[in-house]
């Protein structure tokens, strides 16, 4: 089992500290979404940016023509999302214990909560994420690489490997792609990521 990483109160780190300079921060669409949004020819349907914290990711699939609702558990991230965007939807939600309706979603952006969860929580996340994503649904999932070696080891994400993700995922999803890339914010350098993109199987092995 993971050991416990040491991760902030979101609530109370959203609070205290200026969006803009958050490790995540990313004004743009993250570049490897956009890649895949573009080569995929994706340009409508229902979309969650799950942990939306600031809410770019989700103001940028707005513009993109996209049905999109931002999620976070941060009331404090929710308030300063629903500032950037009136296109999007917003609200607080524990998606652990999410309140999001069965298979509602035709994509789902994860760019930053499954690498917060330890091992036993990912079990919470992955009946969720099942739950809410209809059948071929698209998740696009960026995690801490294992290759990362320049953050502390034992502050931050939890960092993943290829295997490690085609052992949680294989069973509820097909794999399509999984690309060592980086994670895009405020860092220098950007920390070392994987991306994984990956549909939901109609029926589970």
């Amino acid at each position: 089992m993971d050991d416990k990483n040491k991760l902030p109160s979101w609530d109370t780190y959203y609070k205290e500290n200026e969006v803009k300079k958050m490790p995540w921060y990313e004004e743009s669409l993250d570049a490897d979404l956009a890649e895949e949004i573009k080569n995929q020819r994706l340009s409508r349907g229902r979309f969650l940016d799950l942990g939306t914290g600031p809410g770019t990711q989700a103001a940028q699939l707005a513009k993109l023509g996209f049905d999109v609702v931002g999620t976070d558990i941060s009331e404090n991230a929710i308030n300063k999302a629903k500032e950037t965007s009136k296109d999007a939807k917003f609200f607080v939600d524990d998606f652990l214990h999410s309140r999001l309706p069965d298979h509602s979603f035709d994509y789902v952006l994860d760019r930053g909560c499954y690498h917060v969860f330890d091992q036993l929580q990912r079990r919470d996340y992955m009946r969720e994420i099942r739950r809410i994503m209809r059948d071929g649904a698209i998740l696009f999932l960026k995690v801490m690489s294992k290759e990362e070696k320049d953050l502390p080891q034992d502050e931050g994400p939890y960092r993943f490997s290829k295997n490690d993700i085609i052992n949680a995922f294989e069973n509820g999803f097909e794999i399509n792609s999984i690309k060592p890339t980086v994670y895009y914010g405020t860092l220098d350098p950007l920390p070392k990521s994987l991306f994984v993109v990956m549909t939901k199987r109609a029926t589970f092995l």
